[in-house]
């Protein structure tokens, strides 16, 4: 009986209502089924052996699943659901990042590493943006913690509208994001490059500084383009490409995306 509260102390610990819910339906449906099959069973048992006091023996087949079955049945089902919850919630956790909901960066680089794997067996061409929130350590100093969060929300959000199904899209590292396009060319990706620039040059975030009289925050992007035109199918050789691209925008100064030299 003890350990029998200690199961019961611990599932309610880690269980919840929704889990609860859904273990208490299903001990229903399976008490239900349960009780059914036992009136079948003794009615053809008391037409048998034609007992008289069918009457008790129909309620007896009909207690005896409730009393029996149900408890154990649904601390087992609460139990089994709330894992399974927590499995999933940990298996998200795994590869999104906390705050964007995005991809996280070593889920992205993995996803990454196969899709290069699959462009050399089937001989397609794999591009990547490599996209950063123009002096965001500026933003932070000047606007607060909240208001950089807050950018780094609305930034990935309005770039994630615009990129298609196929296309793998993470938070790589503080205000840098990876975008992996495959089967796109780099001219092709450096032309959505310049398309995500300009859209996110129109985003506004409301300052959170404490000031009531604070302009809203503007935000610009960086972005360095990459493609396994001119840098190969090696992971580590397309993300310096892509960063080095990046580099060099960032130091002239401009916000748009890096032309790059054609592939030979």
């Amino acid at each position: 009986m003890a350990k029998l509260f200690q199961v019961v102390a611990a599932s309610s610990r880690q269980t919840n209502r929704n889990d609860r819910l859904a273990a208490f339906k299903g001990t229903a449906a399976m008490t239900a089924i349960s009780v059914l099959v036992s009136l079948v069973l003794t009615s053809i048992a008391i037409m048998l052996v034609g007992e008289r006091d069918w009457l008790s023996g129909l309620v007896l087949a009909t207690a005896l699943p409730i009393l029996l079955l149900t408890p154990p049945l649904y601390l087992f089902s609460t139990r089994l659901i709330a894992l399974d919850r927590q499995n999933r919630q940990l298996q998200q956790l795994a590869r999104e990042d906390h705050l964007t909901g995005l991809f996280n960066r070593p889920h992205l680089l993995g996803m990454l590493e196969r899709e290069l794997a699959l462009s050399h067996r089937h001989d397609y061409t794999v591009s990547v943006l490599l996209i950063e929130i123009s002096d965001f350590s500026n933003l932070l100093d000047e606007h607060g913690r909240r208001t950089g969060e807050q950018a780094l929300q609305r930034f990935a959000d309005a770039i994630r509208e615009k990129i298609r199904e196929s296309d793998l899209f993470g938070r790589f590292d503080g205000a840098q994001f990876l975008l992996v396009l495959p089967h796109t060319s780099f001219d092709d990706a450096a032309r959505m490059g310049e398309g995500l620039r300009a859209l996110t040059a129109n985003l506004q975030i409301p300052s959170t500084a404490g000031n009531a009289t604070a302009l809203p925050v503007k935000i610009s992007a960086k972005i360095g383009a990459a493609s396994t035109e001119n840098s190969g199918r090696n992971l580590n050789t397309l993300l310096n490409e892509a960063d080095y691209a990046l580099y060099q925008n960032r130091n002239e100064g401009r916000d748009k995306a890096p032309s790059h030299s054609a592939p030979a």
